[in-house]
């Protein structure tokens, strides 16, 4: 924040929305001027040619050591399942997602199982994750609570200290996806929108990485909204509204 000020000489103030959709809410309604989402979220809080015509436009995206399109969704299994060998023996079995907004924990993996003839809510029994963390559904799947679990790429490092992840197998893997956006309001004064595009876009890796920002982030590069059409096709897909 004291980077963010030094050099755009405009006063910031941290906003945390208690959910997705107040997020949402506050993005269209432009009490939050900056974010910071995951492309999900962004296409729902872009505007949307007459039905919306204020909201948050991309300006940029997160870089990992991998590229910008580095955010994916994982099917995760217990190794030793005996009864899930490949893909489509996940019908008809126990499922956890981590909810049902959750672009890298159940949205991507929704449009997958459809492109392999499979519906995740009509063809298993789906439970979402409490509090929708992403570290439930984890050993949801390791605690045998489970058949099997969605989630986002990078995740299984988190609990690599926790349990031991030989025990778990990577079934599938969805498209990659370009990864967590920056946006603002498209109401902002267009001086300041260049000088907080400027400042987000030279970042020094060493403070982006102080951030410990998800998905282990390097740098920010410069994105437009149109990058994220292939998102707006993949929730067609699944019937989500944007």
């Amino acid at each position: 924040m004291k980077y963010l000020e030094a050099e755009t000489k405009v006063k910031f103030k941290q906003v945390f929305a208690k959910d997705f959709d107040e997020h949402i809410k506050l993005c269209r309604e432009g009490k939050i001027s900056i974010a910071y989402s995951n492309p999900v979220t962004y296409a729902q809080m872009a505007p949307k040619g007459k039905e919306r015509k204020q909201g948050h436009i991309a300006f940029g995206v997160a870089n990992t050591a991998k590229g910008a399109r580095d955010f994916y969704g994982q099917f995760i299994i217990r190794h030793d399942n005996s009864v899930i060998k490949r893909f489509a023996d996940i019908k008809g079995k126990k499922g956890w997602i981590v909810g049902w907004q959750s672009a890298g924990g159940y949205i991507f993996q929704q449009a997958y199982a459809l492109d392999n003839g499979i519906d995740l809510p009509k063809d298993c029994t789906i439970t979402e994750s409490p509090d929708n963390k992403q570290e439930k559904v984890i050993m949801a799947v390791y605690n045998l609570e489970t058949d099997f679990g969605c989630i986002r790429n990078g995740m299984l490092e988190t609990v690599k200290d926790r349990i031991d992840l030989n025990q778990i197998k990577i079934l599938a893997e969805t498209p990659r996806h370009p990864a967590w956006v920056l946006s603002i309001y498209n109401k902002i004064n267009s001086k300041q929108i260049e000088k907080i595009k400027n400042a987000f876009l030279k970042m020094p890796k060493e403070l982006v990485a102080a951030s410990e920002l998800p998905g282990k982030v390097e740098n920010f590069i410069a994105a437009a909204d149109s990058d994220f059409d292939p998102i707006r096709q993949v929730l067609d897909k699944v019937k989500t509204e944007y």
